[in-house]
């Protein structure tokens, strides 16, 4: 009887814990032990009974055993599920924080742009802008120096913006760049990003105290025209400074843009010198400042000898080389006090400041024989051209712009009746009419 105790036992064990072929071996044990032992004693009711309970017992338990685990599975099932769900749940909050900060950032970087738009917005020329750009970039960048390599001129020079001892910027304009800024200059060259640099990629050493600098580029029309540098700037706010160099950059082109209307407005198309309007307007004020110091001016009144046979033989744009060429030539030959414009047609306008009438005669003269030598080239065409000039004094021969223009306008007359190609003081050409 302990035999069948045993086998029943281990299918119950087995209907727990082990598979079903394992339980169905240990009940088929049990039973044939059991029948072995009672067979004599099956013969009333009881004893089925006893066969039955031992071979169904296991067989409900494994049922049972299976329930539960299917019961089991589906609550691991529900318990990954809510697991994901709740993974996905933190991912979605996760992309939601990042595209907060993201936000954020986009939000910080139109507040810069704002501030420097609006700072620098108004300004109109360039000098304007980078000392506007230096009062304003100190509010979004935290460094010890600002730095504002101008590029635009053939010989560079920096604005240097340094806390003062009561923590305000205080700008300086400074012709002469450091070594260090000079090799950020050849550096910039090589690379259009913002970049931070140390002493060792720099090859010199940085100010005392520095241990970094960060830079970004000036663009204006695809051309570097300057560089804005932050002293130990923080690696994070290196975009800070790309953003604040970027809308400079757009703020250089409005002003090129408004440069070149105002040099439209002001020069003439085709020679470069200043309008008519525009050359009387600076001798108007030239003259008022030439009185309150007692000083003399020259009025030179310029036509080039025989224009019109020109144009007319070899055409419009031939002659508008020859304009512009001789326009040219009396530009590069005066100072950069005098003043110079087309009063018209061919006929061209000069100022000589602070020179008499005698101090300018020799200077005319030059300036004529200078033409005179001087080949044209236009087109096919290789030609020569003279000019008549003709000199009135200020205050000796006007007080006023257009006296003078009358009084050097007669000597002009006078020059082309002598014969053209020459020189003719006013005060002369009323004495030989006399």
């Amino acid at each position: 009887m302990l035999l069948v105790i045993g086998c029943w036992a281990l299918a119950m064990i087995s209907a727990l814990s082990w598979e079903r072929r394992y339980t169905m071996a240990c009940v088929a044990a049990t039973l044939l032990c059991f029948l072995l032992i009672q067979g004599s004693s099956l013969a009333g009711w009881t004893g089925w009974v006893q066969v039955a309970a031992l071979g169904v017992t296991p067989w409900l338990l494994a049922a049972q055993r299976t329930r539960d685990a299917a019961q089991r599975d589906q609550l691991h099932a529900n318990e990954a599920k809510q697991l994901a769900q709740i993974g996905e749940a933190a991912r979605s909050l996760l992309s939601l924080q990042t595209s907060n900060q993201q936000m954020e950032a986009q939000i910080t970087d139109i507040s810069d742009l704002y501030h420097v738009t609006k700072a620098t917005v108004r300004t109109l020329h360039l000098p304007e802008l980078f000392k506007a750009s230096l009062d304003i970039a100190p509010r979004l960048i935290d460094a010890k120096t600002l730095r504002l390599i101008d590029l635009s001129e053939s010989t560079p020079h920096v604005l240097r913006a340094s806390r003062a001892g009561d923590g305000q910027m205080v700008v300086h304009d400074d012709r002469r760049l450091l070594e260090m800024e000079e090799a950020l200059v050849r550096l910039s060259a090589m690379t259009r990003e913002p970049t931070l640099v140390t002493s060792e990629t720099l090859a010199c050493a940085l100010p005392e105290g520095v241990s970094h600098v960060a830079w970004a580029p000036l663009w204006r029309k695809q051309q570097r025209a300057g560089l804005l540098v932050a002293d130990d700037l923080a690696a994070s706010q290196v975009k800070t400074l790309s953003i604040v160099a970027n809308q400079l950059s757009l703020q250089l082109s409005r002003i090129q843009l408004y440069q070149q209307v105002e040099a439209l407005a002001v020069t003439d198309a085709l020679t470069g010198v200043f309008v008519r309007r525009h050359f009387l307007e600076l001798a108007v004020e030239e003259l008022l400042r030439s009185k309150r110091h007692d000083l003399s001016c020259a009025l030179l009144m310029i036509d080039l000898d025989r224009f019109k046979e020109k144009n007319d033989t070899f055409g419009h744009l031939v002659g508008d080389v020859v304009l512009r060429d001789v326009a040219r030539l009396l530009t590069r030959n005066l100072r950069e006090v005098d003043l110079i414009g087309r009063y018209g047609g061919e006929e061209f306008i000069l100022l000589l400041i602070e020179l008499s009438a005698e101090q300018a005669m020799p200077i005319a003269d030059r300036l004529r024989q200078l033409v005179e030598v001087h080949p044209i080239r236009a087109y096919d065409e290789l030609l020569s051209q003279t000019i008549s000039v003709g000199v009135a004094e200020f205050p000796q021969d006007g007080e006023t712009v257009e006296a003078l223009i009358e009084r050097a306008d007669q000597a002009l007359y006078e020059a082309k009746r002598q014969g053209r190609d020459r020189v003719v003081r006013w005060t002369d050409a009323i004495e030989k009419r006399s």
